[in-house]
């Protein structure tokens, strides 16, 4: 009976062990509200959401929530997390990963790959200013949606190009604008046929009417001529190099 139970059990813990292995080696999932910020219904819907936005642009979005970060600064835990945890699609590790820490109220955004080349920093500016205010009311939830909504926006236009290519249409609606106004103009200065450029005053006085006394001459106008002085100057720049991005802020 012993000779029997004894394999059994070998087997057993031979298959526990190679699972233990396979959960250590797993990344955590794309949504990880260690903060609880969000309901299990809400929870759920982003993850579907995540997993199509995934599939469909072959660019990973992340977010992670905190209740503290330690002695890290937001950018370094970010980047810690996304790169421990081996994020990113393919090999270039195309993603985006938003992590909010509720420790001092900061989010920070990381793009990698194809996705920094969707997000430049204007683009992050206007994806701020979108759900940034969510996240200072406390709707996590819809500030997490409008978040991957932003970003489908600017990585579907990079990789399939815009459907309104603002600055064509800008130019067209310039060129039709001037031509119309050569038109209308055109046609007002044909009816104005009485009217002769006229290089003196003599036709508009009167002979006799009007005698002068005393003439002086006087400048109204004087041109200067400056050159700048240069001068040296500093200032910061965002945390950026190669294909990766990576800036913060508080809600």
């Amino acid at each position: 009976m012993t000779k029997r139970i004894l394999p059994i059990l070998l087997a057993f813990f031979f298959v526990l062990s190679l699972s233990v292995c396979a959960l250590a080696g797993a990344k955590p999932p794309r949504l990880n509200d260690e903060a609880n910020l969000l309901t299990d219904a809400q929870e759920r819907e982003l993850k579907t959401r995540m997993d199509e936005f995934c599939e469909t642009y072959k660019v990973e979005p992340v977010i992670v929530t905190v209740a503290n970060i330690g002695s890290l600064s937001p950018e370094q835990f970010a980047s810690s997390y996304y790169d421990s945890n081996g994020f990113g699609y393919g090999d270039k590790r195309d993603g985006v990963l938003l992590l909010v820490s509720m420790q001092d109220r900061d989010y920070t955004i990381l793009t990698e790959g194809l996705a920094t080349a969707a997000l430049t920093n204007s683009e992050l500016d206007g994806i701020e200013d979108a759900f940034v205010p969510l996240l200072s009311d406390g709707d996590y939830a819809g500030a997490f949606e409008t978040f991957l909504d932003e970003c489908e926006y600017e990585i579907n236009g990079e990789i399939n190009g815009f459907p309104f290519p603002f600055g064509t249409n800008l130019i067209i609606a310039l060129v039709i604008g001037f031509a119309s106004a050569l038109i209308a103009t055109g046609m007002m200065r044909s009816k104005l046929k009485s009217v002769r450029k006229q290089y003196a005053a003599t036709e508009y006085t009167k002979s006799g009417s009007m005698q002068i006394r005393h003439a002086n001459d006087l400048y109204l106008y004087r041109t200067v001529n400056r050159v700048r002085r240069q001068t040296s100057s500093s200032g910061g720049s965002r945390s950026s190099g190669g294909s990766r991005n990576v800036r913060s802020g508080k809600f």
